[in-house]
């Protein structure tokens, strides 16, 4: 397990000095997560195989990635592009996925994985924050450049994927270790947040906290908490996330023109090729052909309309097709979680549900297929539902109780 732990605390890391460290493709993580999927082997090995397509989110998944292969062996790769990324980002995501769903088979595996989870953007948050320190001069604003995590706006869309997961983690835990610890977690990572003035971060958070307030019978005590926890600090940064989008400067307003500018581009790419797209990762080459100034070359901003625009509409259906199947099995968890008296697995999964809920704004502004906290969330979520309805069941026998419909698989 130690091999998939520090995968999971690399999620938010791009350019990690020790993690990333290597020569092209043959980084240390690489390395490590080599070593992760031969632990796999070795554990399905003792253990046996578990059923990898037990979920709709499962199938959908490899669904996707068939598409995806389909249109990289159909168009190569894409120019300009100095390996083969998309696909082997595909293929990197399989493996990921076959290491969560073998080695992630016990409750006590389940919080260990999510606590390293809130580990890790926590200490990518000290990178940022740094950064921050180091580079800005006076009163002017900075905008984060990623030296360590990656673009701003994607270690923002990572870290609104943690946080609610911790938050409401924090107020059901019981045990005064992980209570604390998870608090002194979330911290850095709000002024991170803040720093990284991601206006689509701000308004996945301003959607995780409606989703909680609505879910939630403590409503003003929970909107009280993640205002006072998650707002404050963005007043301590010039260039915050609601100074930007409320009063946005020159930069910005360009920056927007830029968006508007490649969606039309995006737009004419899939009324031109609605099948299968113009090619996997051939969005950003092919920009300037359909309209958009070539001296601005950029992904689509929208991680909808480049999934359209390179792999076609029936790949656009599957992709949001996946995300509904992965909020309904996190819902049927919960679900079960309240029907067997467990209100932190309840809570887990209910943050969970509301980072799934703020990544479904904010990727209406960033392409984010590629973020890797994003497919750490559908991969878990098969484990997720494997451990607790076995976890479930085996109450239940105990106790000599009759199986309540609930416990029952739903239609996969």
């Amino acid at each position: 397990m130690i091999f998939l732990y520090v995968l999971i605390f690399s999620l938010p890391f791009y350019r990690h000095p020790i993690l990333d460290a290597g020569f092209g493709a043959l980084t240390v993580v690489k390395g490590i997560g080599a070593l992760a999927v031969l632990c796999a082997f070795w554990h399905v090995s003792l253990n046996g195989l578990p059923d990898y397509f037990e979920t709709r989110q499962a199938k959908l998944f490899f669904a996707i990635f068939a598409i995806a292969l389909f249109s990289f062996l159909q168009h190569g790769k894409p120019p300009g592009v100095d390996s083969v990324k998309p696909i082997f980002i595909y293929f990197s995501m399989v493996f990921f996925y076959f290491v969560i769903v073998s080695l992630v088979d016990t409750p006590e595996k389940l919080r260990s994985c999510l606590f390293i989870l809130l580990c890790s953007i926590a200490f990518a948050s000290l990178y940022v924050l740094r950064e921050y320190q180091k580079y800005h001069s006076g009163l002017a604003s900075y905008r984060i450049q990623g030296l360590v995590v990656g673009d701003g706006n994607y270690f923002s869309l990572a870290a609104m994927l943690a946080v609610p997961i911790g938050y409401l983690w924090f107020t059901t835990e019981r045990q005064p270790f992980y209570r604390w610890s998870i608090l002194a977690l979330l911290l850095p990572t709000s002024l991170a947040i803040a720093c990284t003035g991601s206006r689509g971060g701000l308004l996945a958070l301003v959607a995780f906290i409606g989703f909680v307030i609505l879910r939630s019978k403590n409503r003003v005590r929970n909107a009280l908490s993640l205002s006072l926890l998650l707002f404050p600090s963005m007043f301590l940064f010039a260039d915050n996330p609601i100074r930007r989008l409320f009063y946005p400067d020159n930069g910005d307003k360009s920056a927007v023109r830029f968006r508007l500018e490649t969606w039309h581009a995006g737009l004419r790419m899939v009324h031109d090729h609605p099948l299968v797209g113009v090619g996997l990762g051939f969005f950003k080459p092919l920009i300037g052909s359909y309209g958009a100034d070539i001296r601005h070359r950029l992904v689509a901003h929208n991680t909808y309309l480049e999934i359209a625009a390179e792999l076609g509409i029936v790949c656009f259906l599957l992709y949001l097709w996946m995300l509904w199947e992965t909020y309904r099995s996190l819902e049927w968890t919960r679900r079960l979680a309240k029907e067997m008296k467990a209100p932190l697995l309840m809570n887990i999964v209910t943050g969970m549900q509301g980072g799934l809920i703020g990544y479904l704004v904010s990727s209406l502004f960033l392409s984010a297929e590629y973020v890797k906290f994003f497919w750490f969330y559908i991969f878990f979520s098969v484990a997720l539902y494997r451990v607790t309805r076995r976890w479930a069941l085996g109450k239940l026998r105990e106790t000599a109780v009759p199986l309540p419909d609930l416990v029952e698989a739903p239609s996969v």
